[in-house]
C-alpha cells in the first residue's frame, strides 16, 4: 500500500513536470482578436469597433494559448490608436470606414509583445461604424503668465500649433463657446526664445479632439527711444486740406538692441493720418499710423489721439 502511494506520487509528479515542460513550449495557432480603434475623425465619435474579427496567424506558449482560449470570450479584445488618415469611407455605406489590417501590424506587435509573435495577418480588411457627433471649429487662446529680464520682451503673438481644436457637444453649448484656452504658461526672468507644449483647459460637458498644443513664443532684447516726430496727412482730395492738432507728437517706440546695426533716428519714421481713414472713422480725433521700413516691436505717442480738422481750400 506505501509503494502503491509513492507510485501515485511520483506519478502526479511526474504529469506535472511534464505538463510545465510541454505548456512552455511554442505552438503554432491562429488567435482571434476583436479591434477596437480610437481615432481623432472630424465629425465622429472617437471610438468604434470592427465589424470583422481579425485573425492572426503566429506563435505562443502554451500557457497563453489555454489563458486565451479558457476566458470564456470568442476573440481577444484589442484597443489600438489609429491616425484618422489611414481610415477610408466605404462606398455606399454612410459612417462606415475601411481600414486595412497591415496599418495596424507596429501596434499590434505592441500590444502583444512576446506573448504572440506575429507571423501574418490573414485579415486583409477591417470596417468600423462611426457615429456622428455636434461638432465646432474654436479657436485655441493662451493663457499667458510671463516675466522678462530687464530690456527684454515677447516679440509678435504666440504661435500655437494647432491654433484651433474640435469641440463635440450638444448644439447649445457649442454656440456659446468663443475659444479654448491652455493651462497657464508660466515663465519668470526671460530672456529667450520659448518653446513647449501647454494642455488645454477640459470645457465640461464637451469633448475636444486634442488634449495639448505646442507654442513658440519669441522674445528678445530691445532698446526704447523717444523722438518727435510731425503728423502729416496722405490722400487727402485735391481742393481740400487736413489740419492737424498737434502738428507735432512725443513719440516713444522698441525696437531690436542690435550693437552694429544702427540706431533708429526721425528719418526712418513717418507718422501719418490717412483722409480715408479719418472719413471713415465719423470722428474728429485719431490715431495716427506708422510708417517705417525698420524694425519697430511696439509704439506709442503722446497724446494717444491727434485732431483734424477738414479745411475747403
Amino acid at each position: 500500500m506505501r509503494d502503491l502511494r509513492l507510485f501515485l506520487i511520483s506519478l502526479l509528479i511526474a504529469c506535472a513536470v511534464w505538463a510545465m515542460h510541454t505548456f512552455t513550449l511554442e505552438y503554432s495557432a491562429t488567435l482571434p482578436c476583436s479591434v477596437r480603434v480610437v481615432t481623432n475623425m472630424e465629425g465622429y465619435s472617437p471610438t468604434s469597433t470592427a465589424r470583422e474579427t481579425m485573425l492572426l496567424r503566429g506563435r505562443a506558449s502554451g500557457f497563453y494559448l489555454i489563458k486565451t482560449r479558457g476566458s470564456g470570450r470568442q476573440a481577444v479584445p484589442l484597443e489600438i490608436h489609429v491616425d484618422p488618415r489611414h481610415f477610408k469611407p466605404v462606398e455606399g455605406e454612410p459612417d462606415l470606414f475601411s481600414l486595412s489590417a497591415q496599418e495596424l501590424r507596429e501596434r499590434l506587435d505592441e500590444q502583444l509583445g512576446d506573448r504572440f509573435v506575429i507571423d501574418f495577418i490573414e485579415t486583409e480588411q477591417l470596417t468600423f461604424p462611426f457615429t456622428r457627433e455636434s461638432y465646432a471649429r474654436v479657436p485655441v487662446a493662451a493663457s499667458l503668465d510671463l516675466t522678462f529680464r530687464p530690456q527684454y520682451m515677447q516679440v509678435g503673438e504666440v504661435r500655437l500649433r494647432p491654433d484651433t481644436v474640435l469641440v463635440y457637444g450638444p448644439v447649445k453649448e457649442l454656440e456659446r463657446l468663443t475659444q479654448v484656452r491652455t493651462q497657464s504658461i508660466s515663465y519668470h526672468a526671460v530672456d529667450k526664445n520659448l518653446q513647449g507644449s501647454a494642455a488645454l483647459e477640459p470645457v465640461p460637458g464637451l469633448r475636444l479632439n486634442i488634449d495639448q498644443v505646442a507654442y513658440d513664443i519669441e522674445v528678445d532684447r530691445y532698446v526704447e527711444t523717444t523722438l518727435t516726430l510731425p503728423v502729416t496727412a496722405i490722400h487727402v482730395p485735391e481742393g481740400r486740406s487736413l489740419m492737424i492738432l498737434p502738428s507735432q507728437v512725443e513719440f516713444t517706440f522698441r525696437a531690436p538692441f542690435r550693437p552694429r546695426g544702427g540706431r533708429i533716428t526721425a528719418d526712418d519714421l513717418s507718422l501719418v493720418v490717412d483722409y480715408n481713414d479719418f472719413i471713415r472713422a465719423g470722428s474728429p480725433r485719431v490715431i495716427p499710423k506708422l510708417i517705417t521700413g525698420r524694425d519697430v516691436y511696439s509704439w506709442r505717442i503722446t497724446p494717444a489721439l491727434v485732431e483734424c480738422l477738414q479745411v475747403e481750400e
